[in-house]
């Protein structure tokens, strides 16, 4: 794709408008994704590359591979017109949209550069496959976000991969499961669930090693998880036991994308929602050319 090549050109142009939204209510996500290979304009990756900043252009650029180029061009420009389309009292270019990391790494929206801002504060996080990007945005809580392709495989034996990663009740979960297309896929969830929880924290993954915790369907839920940790509980001075405890600090979703993969989406709870479920709203986008609602799901 040679368009690569010639976008370090520089011309001004005038962006399409974005359509402005409503920043997602009290334990709500705004789960947005684009599909690298229905984006097939040369123009419009041309376009996009302008969104960029010198330090993004340049780290497109150092990609190797077109395809690798174009999925680090598109999951940027994901980034840039989701966050600008909830600026709705101060009209927002994403071009101007500058970033920040945390102590540990995460990007942030670094909100200190605009004036009269008085929205409340927006979380974002991104993940992305060879065929899928997406991007989630919650305001007044952290949120962390992970796809993978459903059939992924893994190249172990998955029982002896989960014994080195996943926590003992994880592995005595999918040891039950006879069936090794099953188990496959009930791996790749969890991993998809792990990786949206650590991200979620913000902290890196050395904060949350993956066997510290464990990730537990919630009954009578579909797609609804637990976080549950493990303690030592002393039954007398000899003996102790441990005890799995469901942690309620943290909301889970698991969903279907694109048919193609699966979507983890982890939230801190809201002390002031007072319990209520979380709600997903999944939307497909082409910026500047297209959006399309797909889904709005409650995840108790």
């Amino acid at each position: 794709m040679h368009v690569m090549t010639q976008m370090q050109q520089s011309f001004s142009m005038e962006l399409p408008s974005l359509v402005p939204l409503q920043l997602p209510s009290r334990m709500e996500t705004h789960l947005w994704y684009v599909l690298p290979n229905e984006v097939k304009s040369t123009s419009l990756l041309k376009q996009f590359y302008q969104l960029l900043s010198p330090p993004e252009k340049d780290k497109v650029l150092q990609m190797r591979g077109d395809d690798l180029k174009k999925n680090a061009l598109l999951a940027r420009t994901l980034v840039r017109t989701t966050i600008a389309r909830y600026q709705k009292n101060h009209a927002v270019d994403p071009r101007t949209l500058m970033f920040k990391k945390n102590m540990y790494g995460k990007p942030e929206v670094d909100w200190q550069n605009y004036k009269n801002c008085n929205n409340p504060p927006l979380h974002f996080n991104i993940s992305h496959t060879d065929s899928l990007i997406a991007c989630g945005v919650t305001v007044h809580v952290p949120v962390g976000i992970d796809v993978e392709d459903k059939e992924r495989k893994i190249k172990h034996d998955v029982l002896a991969f989960a014994e080195r990663f996943y926590s003992p009740d994880e592995v005595k979960f999918l040891s039950t499961i006879p069936d090794a297309e099953v188990q496959r896929k009930e791996f790749i969830k969890l991993w998809t669930l792990k990786e949206a929880y650590v991200k979620a924290l913000g902290k890196g993954f050395s904060a949350a090693p993956f066997n510290t915790f464990t990730i537990q369907s919630k009954a009578g839920t579909q797609g609804g998880y637990n976080l549950c940790k493990t303690s030592e509980m002393s039954v007398n001075s000899l003996e102790k036991t441990k005890k799995c405890l469901c942690n309620e600090e943290w909301k889970f979703a698991l969903l279907e994308l694109a048919d193609s993969h699966y979507a983890a989406i982890c939230i801190e709870d809201d002390q002031d929602s007072g319990g209520a479920p979380m709600k997903v709203i999944v939307r497909k986008t082409i910026p500047f050319v297209e959006d399309e609602l797909i889904s709005e799901n409650k995840f108790l």
